[in-house]
């Protein structure tokens, strides 16, 4: 285990390099998330397009303790244990991954949420907000160059939920983890 931690060290100590102080202008929270995810995922874009509501960094760790709904097995694998994946009983849209996040409506209310693959996805759970639903965190990280980084500017200005979003055509399921996994280091 101590190579682990070691290489964890050493990858930290290069991102504050590459990064010079970028992260002395970042909240604690902030900067332990930015250089967790970047070390996870190796993409140095996320300092430019990672965006945080007001509280998500304080609701967040307590939240995803309590379990992460998710859109696809393939997340609720990354998560383990953490990952809650709720296949739909019925289908009334078009596409799966909206009937996935339709079928939240009975559970999602002040529960951290993430949608890591499918912008239809995060379109579904934006307009179940806009009704009125309202998740404890959403991690709307799709990645995509249709509908993705739209959907995703439109979470960002969303002052209803708290979010953790990039507003870019990249992200994934391993984005999400990346996120769920630095919100869990947080005390």
């Amino acid at each position: 285990m101590g190579d682990v931690d070691n290489i964890s060290k050493e990858g930290d100590m290069k991102i504050d390099f590459l990064l010079g102080d970028f992260l002395s202008l970042l909240n604690p929270r902030e900067a332990h998330v930015m250089r967790r995810v970047i070390r996870s995922i190796g993409d140095l874009d996320l300092v430019g397009t990672l965006r945080f509501s007001k509280n998500a960094l304080t609701v967040g760790p307590e939240l995803v303790r309590k379990g992460v709904l998710v859109d696809t097995r393939m997340a609720k694998a990354g998560l383990g244990n953490l990952g809650i994946y709720v296949e739909p009983r019925t289908r009334t849209n078009k596409y799966f991954s909206q009937d996935i996040v339709e079928s939240w409506r009975e559970v999602m209310n002040g529960k951290a949420v993430m949608i890591g693959t499918s912008p239809l996805a995060l379109g579904k759970l934006l307009e179940l907000i806009n009704e009125g639903f309202r998740p404890g965190l959403v991690i709307g990280v799709p990645v995509g160059f249709v509908n993705a980084l739209r959907l995703k500017y439109m979470l960002s200005k969303n002052n209803s939920v708290e979010y953790i979003t990039n507003i870019s055509v990249k992200g994934g399921v391993s984005l999400g983890v990346s996120l769920v996994k630095a919100l869990m280091e947080i005390e």
